[in-house]
């Protein structure tokens, strides 16, 4: 996948969010064999919880790339106080149920995908809706940032 097989619109909202916070999350697509394009743009006063209804609307039957602008705490662990986070995060949402010619797909995009947007800080693939909680995500994440 390269540039051409990204709608200009999917690295213009993305921009969006990554210079100027002007969104919360963008959903993307395929649509087509190797196509992305943006089905939904949360705004700025949007949720985490908004985002998981619009990445998981289809159900568990289609895969979904979502980006999300994650703000969180974390304590550290030096000065034992709690400091404000932000990360740009990816998840493919590639639920077991979904058609495996769709999962395919995606977890094979993935990737090229992520290359084209600069600044995502991690990814993950998920599979079902523990996965997506936001206790979750944000284990995940944080574990990977201690360790870095």
């Amino acid at each position: 996948m390269n540039a051409d097989n990204c709608r200009p619109t999917c690295l213009e909202i993305y921009e969006a969010i990554r210079k100027s916070k002007e969104y919360r999350y963008i959903i993307y697509r395929l649509v087509s064999d190797s196509v992305v394009d943006v089905e939904t743009v949360g705004p700025r006063d949007n949720d985490y919880n908004q985002f998981l209804e619009d990445l998981t609307r289809n159900g568990s039957v289609e895969c979904r790339y979502g980006v999300f602008d994650l703000e969180y705490s974390h304590l550290c662990e030096v000065t034992k106080q709690e400091i404000k986070r932000e990360k740009l995060v990816l998840l493919c949402w590639c639920p077991d149920d979904a058609k495996p010619k769709g999962k395919i797909q995606y977890l094979s995009y993935l990737r090229q995908f992520m290359d084209q947007l600069k600044g995502v800080q991690y990814y993950k693939t998920v599979r079902d809706k523990f996965e997506l909680s936001r206790d979750s995500v944000e284990g995940y994440f944080c574990r990977k940032s201690t360790r870095q």
